[in-house]
């Protein structure tokens, strides 16, 4: 496949436009016209805004990102290369996500994240291990999806708001017995910390209870979907209670220059180094 086989889509309000040429708009690929970026404005709904999207789509892989993520020189190289590999080993592939949820629990592919910076200095920011081939997962995070055009999975538009459709679509697949994977995909999230659980996301999260109350329990990278009626007021009691008493550990610096970010934490560098060593 090729590069023009590719399109990204993002959700965006008029008052992200800074951030949006900031952040997404400056990936090097998508810059320089490589690859092609659809914004979608003020839609009442990520899974209404990227269904739609799919409707009209003619690229093959279709790429959902949050409009302050960040893909590093060669990040659409390596998701070709990645691509071609998961087609290879699973024919029948649908989604696959970069900050995802394998099936024990286990947090799979590798991002920087400037709302957890303060809890990661050791490591550099970078957060997450190398994968040797992709992972099978039970969900992923909305800050990116890679879905496959031709598998016919599609987003769920009576799902409100802007959250958790990355597992929804996932379990989507995976009841249609597609696979499901995670990447090790290097990039950047120039998040703010999350300093609480809004009604939105409440409202999202009972909305996923209902629909899959049979597959149930599901882990998530936020707040597992589970019937225990607990779960979600002690998780905004947990968000709320480090917002006010454990501010340290959250960090609500943006990164201006994200090109000399990506070289600092040599991004491409993991991009490109097992595309080589494959080559040998």
């Amino acid at each position: 496949m090729s590069t023009n086989q590719i399109h990204v889509y993002t959700c965006a309000r008029s008052s992200d436009a800074a951030r949006l040429q900031n952040d997404l708009s400056s990936s090097p690929e998508i810059a320089d016209g490589t690859i092609g970026l659809t914004v979608l404005w003020n839609k009442p709904s990520a899974s209404i805004a990227y269904s739609e999207a799919v409707d009209t789509a003619s690229s093959d892989i279709l790429v959902f990102a949050h409009c302050d993520v960040y893909f590093p020189e060669q990040w659409f190289k390596r998701l070709e290369w990645e691509v071609e590999r998961l087609s290879s080993m699973d024919p029948d592939w649908a989604v696959a996500g970069v900050s995802s949820i394998s099936s024990t629990g286990q947090v799979v592919g590798r991002i920087f994240d400037t709302s957890l910076e303060p809890l990661f200095k050791k490591t550099l920011g970078v957060f997450g291990k190398a994968l040797k081939e992709p992972v099978p997962i039970v969900s992923a995070d909305e800050l990116v999806l890679i879905i496959r055009r031709k598998s016919g999975v599609s987003f769920d538009r009576w799902l409100p708001g802007f959250h958790l459709y990355g597992t929804d679509i996932v379990l989507e697949a995976e009841k249609r017995g597609y696979g499901c994977y995670g990447l090790d995909m290097p990039l950047i999230h120039n998040a703010k910390a999350q300093l609480r659980l809004g009604p939105d996301y409440v409202q999202a999260h009972e909305y996923m209870v209902r629909k899959w109350r049979t597959r149930l329990p599901v882990r998530t990278t936020c707040v597992p979907l589970t019937t225990n009626k607990l779960i979600m007021p002690y998780a905004r009691l947990r968000v709320r209670y480090k917002a006010k008493f454990k501010q340290s550990t959250y960090s609500t610096n943006r990164i201006s220059d994200l090109k000399a970010k990506a070289l600092e934490l040599g991004l491409e560098r993991s991009l490109t180094s097992p595309m080589l060593q494959s080559s040998k």
